[in-house]
Parts: C-alpha cells; sequence; structure tokens
C-alpha cells in the first residue's frame, strides 16, 4: 500500500489508532456505527489494506471495505482473497466484527473466518478495539425472541438492550441489566419522569412491589434506529385489589453510540378508554354500582390521558420519581438481588 505511516513492528497501539483516524473519515448516519479497519501483514509490517464504514457503495462495513480493496488490487474476487493473503495476516479494528447482518450481506465475522485457508493463510488474529455488544446470557436476559416488523435488522447490541428492557417492563429487573444504562439516564413515562439511577432503579423494581401478574401480549420492534422503537403490549394485575388494566405503548429507547448505554426510556401510553363504553351493556350492569364505579374509573383514565402533559401533571410526575425511591428499595448487591430472584 503507497504511503503508509511509519508504524512500528507489532506496535498495536499505533495500528489502532490508524484505524480511529480512518473511522473519522466515515459519514454520520443514525443506523450505523463509525469504525475504521487496518488489514496488516506482521511478517512484514506492511499495510495490505485500509477501510471505514460505508467507504464503499452500498451498506459497507469497515472489515468488508478492507478485504474488498485488497481483492480488487490483487485482481481476485472477493471470495478467494484468502489465496492472496499473506500468512501473517492481521487485522486492527475498531469495533468487533458484526456476527448478525440483514438480509443480503454477509457478517464480518464470517468473511474473517472465510480468509482461513488450511494452516498457512488467513486472518488468524483480530485486535478489537471496543466491544459494545455483552452476551445476554451474562446479564441473565431472559428475552432473546425479539421480534421486528418487516425490513426492521437490529445488530447485536441493539438486540440486548431491546431485550434488557421488554425483562423490565416484564417486572424481571436485575443490577446486571440496569448496568446497561448510564448513570444520568431518564425513564419516562405519563405518571413520571425517573433522572439517574437513585430514581429510575427504583421505578423498575416497583412494578414487582405494585403488580401481582404482568403478561407481555405483543411486542414489535418498529425502528432499528436511535432511538429504537417498540410497540408494546401489556396486562397488569393490581396486587390486593385484583384490578387488572391492559396497556399498549410506544416504546423509545435511546442509546448512546460511544458506549452503549441507553440514555433514556419513554413509555408512551397509548391512552385508550379501557372496559368504559356503553357497548354491550347489560341491564343488570346498568343497575349495578360497581359496574358505575369502573365505568367512571375509565372516564378519568381517558381524562388523565388529555392532561398528564399539562404544568400540574409534569409536577406530579416529577414528584412521583422522588417518591417512589422512598418506598422501593432497590438491592445493594448482586447477592441481594439473587435472593430477591432477580439473577
Amino acid at each position: 500500500m503507497d504511503n503508509s505511516p511509519q508504524i512500528a513492528p507489532l506496535d498495536h497501539l499505533g495500528y489502532m489508532r490508524l484505524a480511529l483516524s480512518l473511522a473519522e473519515n466515515s459519514p454520520p448516519k443514525p443506523t450505523n456505527y463509525r469504525v475504521g479497519a487496518v488489514l496488516v501483514d506482521e511478517g512484514t509490517n506492511q499495510i495490505l489494506s485500509t477501510g471505514f464504514t460505508l467507504e464503499l457503495p452500498g451498506n459497507t462495513h469497515a472489515e468488508q471495505c478492507a478485504l474488498r480493496k485488497y481483492s480488487s488490487a490483487k485482481n481476485v474476487p472477493e471470495e478467494a482473497v484468502a489465496s492472496v493473503l499473506p500468512t501473517q495476516t492481521v487485522l486492527y479494528t475498531t469495533m468487533e466484527p458484526c456476527q448478525t447482518r440483514s438480509a443480503g450481506n454477509t457478517p464480518c465475522v464470517e468473511r474473517i473466518l472465510g480468509t482461513i485457508s488450511g494452516e498457512d493463510r488467513g486472518i488468524k488474529t483480530v485486535y478489537v478495539g471496543l466491544t459494545l455488544r455483552v452476551a445476554g446470557s451474562d446479564l441473565g436476559i431472559e428475552t432473546t425472541n425479539i421480534k421486528t416488523a418487516s425490513g426492521v435488522s437490529l445488530d447485536e447490541h441493539q438486540k440486548t438492550l431491546v431485550g434488557s428492557v421488554l425483562d423490565l417492563f416484564a417486572g424481571r429487573p436485575s443490577l446486571k441489566k440496569l448496568s446497561l444504562w448510564d448513570d444520568d439516564g431518564v425513564f419516562e413515562d405519563n405518571i413520571t419522569i425517573a433522572t439517574g439511577r437513585k430514581q429510575f432503579e427504583p421505578q423498575w423494581y416497583g412494578l414487582q412491589t405494585a403488580f401481582s401478574e404482568i403478561e407481555r401480549l405483543h411486542h414489535e420492534v418498529v425502528s432499528a434506529g436511535n432511538p429504537i422503537g417498540m410497540d408494546l403490549k401489556t396486562r397488569y394485575v393490581t396486587k390486593g385489589v385484583s384490578k387488572e388494566q391492559t396497556i399498549e405503548s410506544r416504546i423509545n429507547i435511546f442509546y448512546d453510540k460511544d458506549t452503549g448505554k441507553i440514555t433514556k426510556v419513554q413509555d408512551k401510553w397509548g391512552g385508550e378508554l379501557p372496559d368504559s363504553s356503553f357497548k354491550n351493556v347489560s341491564v343488570e350492569q346498568l343497575f349495578n354500582p360497581w359496574w358505575w364505579v369502573h365505568y367512571a374509573e375509565g372516564w378519568a383514565w381517558w381524562l388523565w390521558s388529555f392532561t398528564w402533559d399539562t404544568w400540574w401533571w409534569q409536577a406530579m410526575r416529577n414528584l412521583n420519581s422522588v417518591s417512589v425511591p422512598k418506598m422501593v428499595s432497590v438491592p445493594k448487591n448482586d447477592e441481594e438481588d439473587a435472593k430477591r430472584g432477580n439473577q
């Protein structure tokens, strides 16, 4: 490669800095990380090729671009690049190579493994600057079957975030899952604005305290951008009084592209009138005082949806974020969390 920078042999930090500088050339895009990659012959300390996200036409990744450019320079098909790679080829990339891609795209992990030809050729060492994907099994994430709308594809880290948030809405919090949140993160719904770890953690643990049953009826990720958008329908049964309520929500999950941490989760309720219309009402119900109580509750809920964003309701939401932490305790460590059945 012409005009290669002078980097000392085995100077991993130097090559990673070069990869970082390449990443800065990647055009910003809400659905992509800006990644840089450097292909090096460790035997001769020669830079063979470089790449960065979206350098080549299409939704191209950094590692993909580096390999494609090298195969083109050697006049061989991309799938035959292994035949022309030096025996001591290594790859530097600022972020771990992807393991899943949308339909029609080969994951970069498969591309790298595909370069290995016998014992002599191929990329057998990959130096990674940053890994954002944390295995769901390590965090105890229970929701792994993420349903997406047609044409929507999540990367591995996004799947981890969505799975953890679905667990939280199902009343399955844990300190490990909440470690995916930024310390200054925000949880916001129609009745609260909880800012910072001391406020948002009790909100999630409070679900276990408030409800005897929580059943997820439906979920579907409708957007893989930032925020990640998801439709959610959940049935709740209040402890003690056995009052049942079904809430349909639009969930927005915001996260920091650099750290991968969740910065905000918005839970926007549908504001429908639950169980309060006169359709299919029997004469017996009309003469039942308890039916009228539930009817009034339904109208109160409906009117609530029109008033929650007023200054008065904003004040109540702020009060909720302060009062809940005083009533709901958060485990101090993983051992205490496990005793509550949250591991």
